[in-house]
């Protein structure tokens, strides 16, 4: 078969530590490589099609100078930005893989892809310890009996998103009936599914987002108090003062909301630290300093961060309790979708300038957009 288009996503240069990416310096959309489909597969290899794709916030702390430090590997200069992914094997030569199958996990952005990726790794040597190998998150099978849910789910609720919510709220929060929580970044994946996932355990939900339309998507999943933080300066003490005091607050933002839920906790709170998306595009002398953490002793809080690589244990435990909620529709999570592998910068950049209306989503093949 002659090459065909084989376009793809590249991290080209680091930016300035806490700079917002910018495209065409930062990351590049490259249309010019092919791929021969019919080239010869070497022993553990296979061959995939790249279906849907999932920009996440912590990408974005991948994309950095190599000599930082952090809690993730980064990503290599020159190669296809590396992420979340649904792809669909056209050929295998790799033992229990085989055309047909469909497999989620870390795939290069571009269309086609020899697997397991090697050029895009970087060599796990040097790094500080307790820095997660991100190779190491590669690509499982996963199945859909009877199309009970859109393949598309498997970048939200049923991909890391879902799983970093479930690992989050179940093994951290110590949820019980009657408390409040309250999560920030409302209405993204892992916001979406704490609030459905603690309205299911029976809590009082409080939920921020940066806009109008967030706030009545938060309503319908089930958040009794969602509110828009945008609305005034005073928004975020004004709402949590009235509708806490918070049992437990799910951190995906840090900076100001971290600020604010420290003022409002209840005695012997917990606080969930998920991500910090507001500070992920400032520079260190910019970041905002928490200035009451002296009130951790006398609420007794408890502050724990996590990352999801940790946590692969859990997995069995998710895919037993989650999927039969999504396909009962307990569960739902919305998604905004960009079509084409040419839109997945301004999907990307999306996450952070406010324009992504629920969990981006990069629809690769327009089949799977339903």
């Amino acid at each position: 078969m002659a090459p065909i288009p084989n376009p793809r996503i590249l991290f080209t240069k680091a930016p300035v530590a806490g700079n917002f990416l910018v495209e065409g310096e930062n990351i590049v959309y490259e249309k010019s490589p092919t791929i021969d489909l019919d080239q010869k597969l070497e022993s553990g290899q296979f061959l995939t099609k790249t279906l849907l794709l999932s920009p996440e916030p912590y990408m974005r702390d991948r994309m950095r100078d190599p000599s930082r430090s952090s809690y993730g590997t980064p990503m290599k200069l020159g190669q296809p930005i590396v992420g979340n992914g649904l792809v669909l094997v056209l050929r295998s030569e790799k033992e229990g893989i085989k055309a047909g199958d469909y497999m989620c996990g870390f795939t290069p952005w571009e269309a086609y892809t020899v697997q397991p990726y090697v050029d895009a790794r970087v060599e796990f040597k040097g790094f500080a310890p307790g820095t997660l190998d991100m190779d190491t998150l590669s690509l499982h099978q996963v199945s859909n009996p009877g199309s009970a849910f859109p393949w598309r789910t498997f970048c939200n609720a049923l991909g890391m998103p879902g799983f970093t919510g479930f690992v989050g709220f179940e093994k951290f929060g110590d949820a019980k009936p009657g408390e409040t929580i309250y999560v920030s970044s409302g209405a993204s994946g892992v916001g979406s599914m704490v609030i459905q996932l603690a309205k299911i355990k029976g809590l009082k939900v409080i939920a921020s987002a940066g806009s109008d339309e967030k706030v009545e998507y938060m309503r319908t999943i089930g958040a009794d108090a969602p509110f828009n933080y945008k609305r005034s300066n005073s928004a975020l003490q004004d709402e949590l003062k009235a509708h806490g005091p918070i049992d437990i607050y799910f951190d995906n933002v840090g900076g100001e909301h971290l600020e604010a839920a420290l003022d409002n906790m209840n005695l012997n709170g917990r606080v969930i630290a998920c991500g910090a998306i507001s500070e992920y595009n400032i520079p260190w002398e910019k970041k905002d300093g928490i200035k009451n953490m002296g009130r951790m002793f006398p609420l007794r809080l408890t502050l724990r961060g996590f990352i999801i690589g940790d946590h692969l244990g859990m997995q069995p435990r998710f895919l037993e309790e989650i999927p039969p909620l999504v396909a009962r529709g307990k569960l739902r999570l919305r998604e905004h979708l960009f079509h084409g592998l040419e839109t997945g910068i301004e999907a990307f950049q999306s996450m952070f300038n406010g324009k992504a209306t629920a969990k981006p989503i990069i629809v690769v093949d327009e089949e799977y957009a339903s």
